[in-house]
C-alpha cells in the first residue's frame, strides 16, 4: 500500500522514551513516525490514494541483504544476510542480535534458515555451507553435504531428522538436491540430470514424499521423496529467448500454486489451479512498470497472497485479495525487497537490503462492535474507557463516508513508550458507522501505552495507562 502523504506543524518534539508532557490541547495530535522513531504533537493534514499504508521498518546491527526469515513463534525468529552468519529476535523482530558461526576459514553469503523448533535448526549458503544449532543459535557446528562444489540456496526440514537442501553445483551449473535421515549427518544427493537448467533456488514440500523445487529453468515435482523427479518446466508459458528463472514458489492445497519469476518478458508471477499442469501469468504493476523480478511470494489462502520485487536501486510488496487475478503495490522503497515470512498468518515479515526487515501486522477485525446505525459527520478516535484499566478497555471511534466509498480500511493498533507497535486490535474494511473494540492488556507489563487509529485520510492518536 502506498505510503499516507503527511504535511505536519510542529508544536512539540517528544523524544522517544523521554516523555515528560504530552500535547497541551486534545485537538493536538500526537503522530508517530516509525522511520525516524519519534512522536510529534500538533495538527496534520493527510490526503491519501486507495490505499493504507501499514508496512513498518527496522534496522538489523549489519547493512548487508537480508536473504531469509524464519519464526518459530510469535517472539523467536532467525535470519540469514549476505555477510558470512545469522541473526536472532526474541521480540518479535524489533531487535535483532548478531550471531556468529565463529568460523574464518571460509566466508560467504548464507542463503535460507529454518528451525524446527526454538532450540534447532540450519542455515546453508554458498559453497553448499551447512550449520546447525541445537541451542537456539548460541552456538553452530559445520555439517559436510555432498562432496561437491556449488551454492546452496534453500533447507527445509520435515522433522528433526528429514530434511532438503538444493541449490546449484559445478560449473557450468546443474540443479542441486540432497536429503538427510539422520538431522545431516550424512546427505545424499538426488541431483536430476538437467541440460537446460543451471540451479534450483527455492522449494516447496506438501509432505516428506509430495514436493516442489524450482529454478533456473526448471519445475522438478516429486511424489516419492525426491528418489525420482518430472520436470514439469515446458508447462510454465513459454518467453522469446526460452529461458525463466523461477525464484520462488508456494502453495495453498495441491492443486492450487503461485511462482515469482524473472525474464525478459516480464511475466513474472505464475499461477496454477489444476497441480502445476497448467500455469498462466497473472499480469500486475511490477510487470506493467518495466520490472522483471519477483524475488518470493506467499499465500495464507486461495485469495490474500504478497509477491516482492528487488533492484540494486528499487523495490516493492504487492498484494493480492482475489488469488493474484489484481494485485496493488503496498509498499515501495530504495530496499531491495528479498524474503518474506509469516506466522500463524499474524504477522508478515519481509527480510531486504540495508540490513533492513519490514513487517506489517495481520490481525483481522475481531470482536469489533458497531453502536450506532447513523453515519457519523465526521471521523473521530475517543479516550478508552475505563483508564486507567486492568486488564481490559474499550475504544470507540467512528468512520464517516469518503470519496463515495462502500467501505474504508481501519487500522487501530497499541505502541508502547518506546513509539514500537506491540499489537493491532483493527485492521480491516468497514462501513462508515461508530465502533467498539475492545483492548486486554492481560499479557503485558504496567505502563502507559498509545493507541492508533489511521484509514485512508484520517489519523489520530491517545495515550492510556495499564495498571496492574
Amino acid at each position: 500500500m502506498n505510503k499516507l502523504k503527511v504535511n505536519i506543524t510542529i508544536f512539540t518534539l517528544l523524544i522517544v522514551g523521554h516523555f515528560n508532557t504530552i500535547c497541551s490541547q486534545e485537538s493536538e495530535m500526537i503522530k508517530y513516525r516509525p522511520e525516524t522513531g519519534y512522536w510529534f504533537c500538533g495538527t496534520a493534514e493527510i490526503s491519501s490514494d486507495n490505499s493504507l499504508f501499514v508496512w513498518q521498518n527496522v534496522s538489523t546491527p549489519l547493512g548487508t541483504q537480508i536473504t531469509d526469515i524464519y519464526f518459530i513463534d510469535s517472539l523467536n525468529g532467525w535470519l540469514t544476510h549476505t555477510s558470512n552468519g545469522a541473526m536472532k529476535s526474541t521480540n518479535s523482530g524489533f531487535n535483532w542480535s548478531l550471531i556468529s558461526f565463529n568460523d574464518t576459514s571460509f566466508t560467504t553469503a548464507y542463503n535460507s534458515v529454518y528451525f524446527i523448533n526454538q532450540n534447532t535448526g540450519w542455515c546453508l549458503g554458498g559453497a553448499i555451507q551447512i550449520r546447525k544449532t541445537t541451542d537456539g543459535g548460541l552456538t553452530w557446528f559445520k555439517q559436510y553435504g555432498p562432496p561437491v562444489a556449488g551454492i546452496g540456496r534453500s533447507v527445509y526440514f520435515f522433522d528433526a531428522n528429514t530434511g532438503v537442501i538444493c541449490g546449484s553445483k559445478g560449473f557450468p551449473y546443474q540443479p542441486f538436491v540432497a536429503r538427510t535421515t539422520n538431522g545431516g549427518t550424512n546427505w545424499n544427493e538426488l541431483s536430476p540430470t538437467i541440460p537446460t537448467a543451471q540451479e534450483l533456488n527455492e522449494q516447496y514440500w506438501f509432505n516428506a514424499n509430495t514436493g516442489w523445487l524450482a529454478g533456473y529453468d526448471v519445475l522438478l515435482y516429486t511424489t516419492n521423496g525426491g528418489t525420482s523427479f518430472t520436470n514439469l518446466f515446458v508447462n510454465i508459458p513459454p518467453t522469446g529467448n526460452g529461458h525463466s528463472s523461477l525464484l520462488s514458489i508456494t502453495f495453498f492445497n495441491q492443486q492450487t500454486g503461485w511462482i515469482g519469476a524473472a525474464n525478459l518478458e516480464r511475466n513474472n508471477v505464475y499461477k496454477t489451479t489444476n497441480g502445476g499442469l497448467n500455469w498462466v501469468f497473472l499480469p500486475n504493476p511490477i510487470s506493467q512498470g518495466g520490472m522483471n523480478q519477483i524475488n518470493d511470494v506467499l499465500f495464507i489462502n486461495a485469495d490474500t497472497g504478497w509477491a516482492v520485487h528487488g533492484t540494486p536501486s528499487s523495490g516493492a510488496i504487492m498484494f493480492t485479495s482475489n488469488g493474484g487475478n489484481n494485485w496493488g503495490i503496498e509498499e515501495q522503497s530504495v530496499n531491495w525487497f528479498d524474503c518474506l515470512s509469516i506466522y500463524q498468518n499474524k504477522k508478515i515479515w519481509c527480510g531486504a537490503s540495508t540490513g533492513r526487515v519490514w513487517y506489517s501486522i495481520l490481525s483481522g477485525p475481531v470482536g469489533i462492535n458497531p453502536v450506532k446505525n447513523e453515519t457519523p459527520s465526521n471521523y473521530s478516535l475517543l479516550q478508552n474507557y475505563p483508564n486507567p484499566f486492568n486488564p481490559s478497555t474499550k475504544i470507540k471511534f467512528s468512520i464517516t463516508n469518503y470519496a463515495g466509498r462502500s467501505s474504508h480500511k481501519v487500522l487501530l493498533s497499541i505502541y508502547d513508550m518506546l513509539g514500537r507497535e506491540v499489537t493491532t486490535i483493527v485492521n480491516g474494511n468497514f462501513q462508515a458507522g461508530s465502533y467498539e473494540a475492545e483492548w486486554n492488556g492481560s499479557n503485558f507489563p504496567s505502563g502507559v501505552y498509545f493507541y492508533k487509529l489511521e484509514t485512508e485520510n484520517f489519523s489520530a492518536v491517545k495515550k492510556l495507562s495499564l495498571i496492574k
